[in-house]
């Protein structure tokens, strides 16, 4: 038996996941900054516009020219799952997801949803492969614990939820994220939470 192979092939994974949420926590901001009005409902529209142009762009040349997707692949590679090789990334998918929320959505299911597609999900994934089983999915359920447990208290002191309203936005956005499927789960919580949000604001 070779005990050599899986502690690097386990240690890659994990640090890229780690670099990946790094990222994704620094997003959960937005609705921090929203919620105690450090930007606009404007000025954010025109953040999250130009977030969103560039990732695009991104993904259109890394598409369309050989070059730009060899070295975005030499830079971003290690933060790519596989099937972002070929399709649209996550981040693209967080930018574009943040900016319908924003626009469609009322400031207060805007900041549940935000907060609910950034924060909880970051903590899903960090604390579901930290201390979660090891061998699991990438999808465990003490990350979803802690997805659910960050979106009440966010949604809750950020968005202004009364506490059953709170973990009711929590849990059907803890189930989204869990149960995504072959849907990018960004685009996922920040729709249902967001229509939960709406619905109970």
């Amino acid at each position: 038996m070779n005990v050599a192979n899986p502690v690097p092939v386990q240690q890659t994974p994990l640090r890229a996941e780690m670099i990946r949420k790094a990222i994704h926590a620094a997003v959960a901001l937005t609705p921090v900054a929203y919620a105690f009005s450090w930007i606009s409902h404007s000025a954010l529209i025109v953040v999250l516009l130009v977030a969103s142009g560039i990732a695009l762009a991104i993904e259109f040349f890394r598409r369309m020219v050989p070059s730009i997707r060899l070295r975005f692949n030499s830079v971003f590679g290690m933060l790519l799952r596989p099937r972002e090789r070929s399709h649209i990334t996550g981040a693209t998918w967080l930018a574009l997801s943040c900016l319908v929320v924003v626009v469609l959505l009322p400031r207060q299911a805007a900041i549940a949803a935000l907060w609910c597609a950034t924060a909880g999900d970051t903590s899903a994934a960090v604390i579901g492969r930290v201390i979660g089983p090891a061998g699991g999915g990438r999808k465990t359920f003490v990350g979803s614990a802690a997805f659910f447990a960050i979106a009440v208290a966010g949604t809750i002191y950020l968005a202004a939820f009364p506490p059953l309203s709170a973990m009711t936005i929590g849990l059907i956005a803890m189930v989204a994220e869990r149960y995504a499927g072959r849907i990018d789960d960004n685009v996922v919580v920040a729709v249902v939470s967001g229509a939960t949000a709406w619905g109970l604001s």
